[in-house]
């Protein structure tokens, strides 16, 4: 007797009013207007991608998609990273996260669609890209919604869609406490705050001090939320240049081995790759140390420091890394203050000036400039290639692919990233021709500091 199949159930089918679960304010307006095209998807077999939170309900949008499609065959709930999806029945909705399947079963599910053996209505968090096999195939068709914490505005509208089964109002002073929460865990917990808040104020209208919010949580930024889909982009550049970095050095390594043979017979020679070895060996180990370094950083300790003397300690640790260029310093109005980390702007400002001077050409001169609040621009000539990709990444969300060969130097995203840890920004400023300005806005020293 075979046994069970593993990683997938037969859900059961709504109970409610799939229009009422398909409309505002639980759908957005923008996903309201894909609905149709859903629909006449599902009659049709076409895939529908959900790029909705899991937490908003998205097995409940599913089971309401199935309904309204008029499917006739059941549908099925995929989880984990291998379900046995090749004893789904034929002709079943398929509901599941794409992102979560091992790369032999979204194959699996691949040939399923190729024999249009089932509806599929895969999902994925919100910017979540599915794997490359699946994503063209499933891309006709998306329904997209925004994470709770980006819907503010639809907050009152969604509490009183959610109260108003139970005949419940809520006060305006309620829905400002449920404004000011981040809601971590979307639709799913605002109703439940607001079902125990129910509970708690019985005929009256909700109040503030009924919800179950014990500390007003502020929307956390990516930097901060190392699970959110942006944090989770930065780590995948920092991955992918990383890997861009060593990949120089160990081509090096490489052709150093294969003509080893011929090596051991030709002393200039050998004498000439055995330094390009240990050059490349060098330059991972300092690529290595430097990400180490990154990672060991804590939390910012800030404290008031004069600009001109933390910039005279970075300009005195680059300077072997300048070769021939001259880093000419103008200071502006001396005893201007900054309110940092010493140590971890002394990290950024480092990696910064590395990456810069990898885009300055030999003897060119690095001009840097200091102000009295907070602004330290450095300018230089760069191609104007070099000064777009500059641009594109300190842009805040830059959309920069992971297939652009022009990868920048990982020091300059390290940098971008520790400035910002500490309230500072990054910008850079094409100046006409070939000049450029990097300019670094560090957070000034409350008035009272400054001398």
């Amino acid at each position: 007797m075979r046994a069970e199949p593993r990683g997938w159930i037969v859900v059961p089918p709504l109970a409610g009013d799939a229009g009422a679960i398909l409309a505002p304010p639980r759908l957005t307006p923008g996903a309201c207007a894909r609905i149709p095209l859903a629909r006449a998807a599902g009659a049709r077999g076409v895939p529908v991608l959900l790029a909705v939170p899991d937490a908003a309900g998205r097995l409940l949008i599913a089971r309401a998609l199935h309904a309204l499609a008029g499917r006739e065959a059941p549908l099925v709930a995929a989880r984990g990273r291998r379900p046995e999806l090749d004893r789904v029945p034929r002709g079943a909705t398929v509901y599941v996260d794409l992102a979560a399947l091992a790369p032999e079963t979204a194959v699996v599910l691949e040939a399923m669609l190729d024999d249009r053996a089932v509806w599929l209505l895969g999902a994925v968090e919100p910017g979540v890209t599915p794997p490359p096999a699946l994503a063209t195939r499933v891309g006709g068709v998306v329904l997209e919604l925004p994470r709770l914490a980006e819907r503010s505005a639809d907050l009152p509208a969604l509490a009183a869609f959610i109260l108003s089964r139970y005949g419940v109002s809520i006060a305006p002073g309620a829905l400002a406490r449920l404004a000011a929460h981040s809601w971590p865990g979307d639709l799913v917990e605002l109703e439940t705050v607001l079902a125990r808040a129910m509970l708690v104020a019985g005929e009256r209208a909700i109040e503030a001090e009924d919800l179950a919010l014990d500390v007003a949580p502020v929307a956390p930024s990516p930097t901060e939320s190392p699970s959110s889909p942006t944090a989770d982009a930065e780590l995948e550049f920092l991955m992918a240049e990383l890997a861009h970095e060593l990949r120089n050095p160990m081509v090096t390594i490489k052709t150093f081995a294969k003509h080893l043979p011929a090596l051991l017979e030709d002393a200039e020679l050998r004498e000439r790759f055995d330094q390009l070895a240990q050059d490349a060996i060098e330059r991972m180990d300092g690529l290595l140390e430097n990400v180490l370094a990154f990672a060991r950083l804590g939390p910012p300790h800030t404290e008031s420091i004069e600009v001109e003397k933390l910039l005279e300690r970075v300009v005195a640790d680059v300077e072997p890394e300048l070769n021939g260029r001259v880093m000419r310093v103008r200071q502006g109005i001396p005893g201007a203050r900054c309110a940092v980390d010493p140590a971890q702007i002394g990290y950024a400002l480092r990696n910064l000036f590395a990456g810069v001077v990898r885009e300055v050409p030999a003897r060119e001169e690095v001009a840097l400039d200091t102000t009295a609040n907070g602004v330290v621009t450095l300018r230089f000539a760069a191609g104007a290639e070099a000064a777009d990709r500059l641009r594109r990444l300190a842009a805040p969300g830059d959309a920069t692919s992971l297939a652009d060969p022009t990868l920048l130097p990982l020091s300059f995203r390290l940098a971008r990233a520790v400035l910002e840890r500490n309230g500072g920004a990054l910008s850079v400023v094409p100046e006409g021709g070939d000049a450029t300005s990097v300019v670094i806005r560090l957070p000034t020293a409350p008035a009272e500091e400054v001398s």
